[in-house]
């Protein structure tokens, strides 16, 4: 348990450091939680408050992913950076394959310097969404 508790916190300390400042995380509830709500504002013909990015390759998301979520793996972050709105103070939640995985702290750095303010990482992670049975896509 020790292990565990040293790896969150400088985890913590190193998203903080590459991002130049506090990156706050959500977990599976929240999530699910802004995703129905999204769903619902897009029926009423309003616009979305926040997009999803899934950060882990085209090939995983491609497979299946968060229901929502766009692509743009951190690898293919440039070619993709105009995907992202304009408004670069919009709220994006972005993960990967959980808190192992640092990929959306790469993602998170790339994004921060590019001007974006308001992100988020989902910290669980895919594996956990897909494993609490939460929306995903493909079907």
């Amino acid at each position: 348990m020790k292990l565990i508790n040293i790896f969150v916190i400088t985890f913590s300390f190193v998203l903080n450091s590459w991002a130049g400042s506090e990156v706050m995380t959500i977990d599976t509830v929240r999530l699910h939680s802004m995703i129905v709500d999204n769903a619902y504002r897009i029926e009423a013909g309003r616009e979305k408050q926040f997009m999803v990015i899934d950060a882990r390759t085209k090939g995983e998301y491609d497979e299946t992913h968060v229901f929502s979520a766009i692509s743009i793996p951190v690898k293919d972050f440039e070619k993709s950076v105009n995907l992202l709105p304009r408004d670069k103070g919009i709220l994006i939640v972005v993960y990967d394959n959980g808190i192992n995985s640092g990929t959306s702290v790469q993602w998170v750095v790339k994004a921060t310097t590019a001007g974006y303010t308001n992100i988020v990482i989902y910290s669980e992670g895919f594996p956990v969404w897909k494993q609490k049975h939460m929306p995903i896509a493909p079907l």
